[in-house]
């Protein structure tokens, strides 16, 4: 290697180093530069009341009282109607080879079975946080059958009675304020084939992490929910007024959630009551007023009672 070329190396990694050197104090004074733009032009955003409400699905299990029918005697089975019906006392279920059997009192008859007559109770059903047991939906038993005597030819689900239903819920600040209503607690559940809202009276409820486990009385009970145990639904919170932002509005220190509220050029630091309402927005409940202004990156500001601009 020549003499001008060993001397030409120390040249070049000075020119390299000097060229880094100056690329990070220009990155540092375009930070530096950058932070005090923030700050002394914040983003705003203008609060808005809104209605907000929430809807979760509710997956659940059906409950309620019922009596095994059995035949009278061997023979074929008729039945007047092979559906769900409401019978009256004395009113014919079935008849055996043209010997009738009667309904002993007002009920719900159902032509068919599920298997789990008789095991399908509340002190089975309840305990702990398990997955609900397998279970199928009633099938029919058709008309023609030959039955030995003594064998089911269906259930009664003695009316009137109230329809029971446990479900688990994800657990949310607005579902939680239902339940703890000390007088009558109640949360509104939609059906998809009614489409209107009912209230159902909650009984029980226990918590384990973000699940609840919810008891209920269903305020219906059609015959045709008898096919199977299963049932579906929405669940909807109360509608709430209040003020929804973007998450990144709201900031919690000390142990309190706050926003700063923009008066003419001074920073108002505020502490509000709310909740996230999803992953990206919070729900203000108390704290802001409709039409305040508010910082858009709360966690950018540094003096909470200073002044912008």
């Amino acid at each position: 290697m020549s003499r001008k070329k060993r001397r030409g190396l120390p040249q070049r990694l000075l020119y390299y180093s000097l060229f880094v050197f100056i690329f990070i104090m220009a990155y540092r004074v375009y930070r530096t530069w950058y932070e005090d733009y923030k700050f002394s032009h914040p983003r705003i955003i203008e609060a808005v009341t809104i209605n907000y409400s929430e809807e979760q699905p509710l997956n659940g299990i059906l409950l309620w009282d019922e009596q095994l029918i059995y035949a009278t005697k061997s023979g074929f089975l008729s039945y007047p109607s092979p559906r769900p019906r409401m019978v009256a006392k004395g009113e014919i279920l079935a008849a055996i080879d043209g010997s009738a059997i009667y309904a002993p009192y007002p009920a719900y008859f159902y032509p068919g079975l599920d298997g789990q007559e008789g095991n399908w109770v509340y002190p089975k059903l309840w305990p702990d946080f398990a997955p609900y047991p397998d279970f199928e939906d009633s099938k029919l038993i058709e008309n023609g059958t030959y039955l030995q005597r003594g064998e089911p030819i269906g259930k009664l689900i003695p009316q009137p009675q109230i329809l029971r239903c446990i479900t688990y819920l994800d657990t949310s600040p607005s579902l939680e304020r239902a339940l703890k209503d000390k007088n009558s607690p109640t949360i509104r559940i939609r059906t998809e084939d009614e489409g209107k809202e009912r209230k159902a009276e909650v009984v029980a409820v226990k918590s384990s992490g973000q699940k609840l486990k919810v008891y209920l009385r269903l305020p219906f009970f059609p015959p045709n929910l008898l096919k199977s145990r299963r049932f579906n639904a929405s669940v909807i919170t109360d509608i709430q007024k209040g003020i929804l932002v973007p998450d990144t509005a709201v900031i919690t220190r000390d142990g309190k959630n706050k926003v700063f509220i923009l008066q003419g050029n001074s920073l108002i630091s505020q502490d509000i009551e709310g909740f996230p309402a999803d992953e990206e927005n919070f729900f203000i409940e108390k704290g802001v007023r409709h039409g305040d202004k508010l910082i858009l990156d709360a966690g950018a500001i540094k003096d909470e009672n200073g002044r912008i601009w």
